[in-house]
């Protein structure tokens, strides 16, 4: 279980990015144009290989800090793209652990569209991709000699480059029959991602994990 929140105040937009939060500072116009900009801090936590680490021979390499990752975000959306109703977005996230756990940068750029299906059914399709640097890759991917001895992995040195790309779709449904007067809804959500370049090849996913990862939710939600 986990919450997530996302809203606007004074018009300016917060939302959840992963187990984080970033804000926009750009506050919304009152005006009829149907391009926006997006520009803001973002905070995000990593818990990767810091607990609940099921595979043995991977759990023998240890367990890494936990991160804690700043930077911001920005991008630009347009509005009635396909209808009157929908909202094509373009942004990116560029962020830095500031806690010492992999001393990293990562570049996550990606694009998504919205739209209404009715006036109670609600869907959002996104795709993106992650860039990281060599101290992120090293981190998560490296394999040395002590983590060889003691995994039986061969020893392996992970690189910068691309480490993944994916698709996220989301569906909500208002439980009142009109998204426009809030109230409760339920929501679900499927992710797919595929690990690509050194994080692909690391023996960490070549051997002992899979490069196709995926994720699933389901919630109850409350619009005000």
């Amino acid at each position: 279980p986990a919450p997530i929140a996302q809203g606007s105040v004074g018009g300016f937009e917060f939302g959840a990015r992963g187990p984080g939060l970033y804000v926009d500072l750009i506050p919304d116009s009152d005006s009829a144009s149907n391009v926006k900009f997006l520009a803001g801090p973002l905070f995000r936590v990593r818990l990767d290989r810091n607990s609940k680490i099921k595979d043995p021979v991977v759990r023998s390499l240890g367990k890494e800090d936990v991160a804690i990752e700043v930077g911001a975000t920005a991008g630009v959306s347009f509005s009635k793209v396909l209808n009157p109703f929908d909202t094509l977005s373009i942004s990116t996230d560029i962020q830095w652990d500031v806690a010492g756990a992999h001393d990293g940068r990562l570049i996550s750029p990606s694009i998504s569209y919205s739209t209404p299906l009715s006036e109670a059914i609600f869907t959002s399709l996104s795709v993106s991709a992650t860039h990281v640097d060599n101290n992120y890759a090293d981190t998560y991917f490296s394999i040395d000699a002590l983590g060889s001895a003691a995994s039986g992995l061969p020893v392996y040195d992970a690189g910068s480059g691309w480490k993944s790309y994916g698709a996220t779709l989301l569906g909500g449904v208002d439980l009142s029959g009109d998204v426009r007067d809030g109230g409760w809804g339920v929501f679900g959500l499927v992710s797919y991602s595929r690990l690509t370049g050194d994080a692909k090849r690391s023996p960490v996913t070549s051997i002992r994990g899979d490069a196709d990862q995926w994720f699933l939710a389901a919630g109850v939600s409350y619009t005000f």
